[in-house]
């Protein structure tokens, strides 16, 4: 069990570290080229998620939310990430 744990711990950290690097790299290209078909490919992102929600028990409140934004360069730096871990892996 702890062998699936492990491995479900490496995919998130992939997805996570692929998603920040290729988020970077298309906010660099972003304010690189000017507005365009090019700045529009990489800087467009899609959204999606729970928006913070506010439960409040009186005694505690809980602030719960989670908001995935993704672009072009987020989805290959994922694609890459995940390639160099089986590369690694092996």
């Amino acid at each position: 069990m702890a062998e699936g744990a492990g491995k479900l711990i490496m995919a998130v950290i992939t997805v996570v570290v692929g998603a920040l690097i290729g988020s970077f790299i298309g906010g660099f290209i972003g304010h690189v080229f000017p507005s365009g078909a090019v700045h529009d490919l990489f800087a467009k992102e899609i959204t999606a998620g729970l928006e913070p929600t506010l439960l409040n028990l009186r005694v505690v409140e809980f602030t719960f939310g989670c908001i995935f934004k993704f672009n072009v360069p987020s989805v290959i730096g994922i694609v890459l990430a995940a390639y160099l871990l089986r590369k690694v892996a092996k």
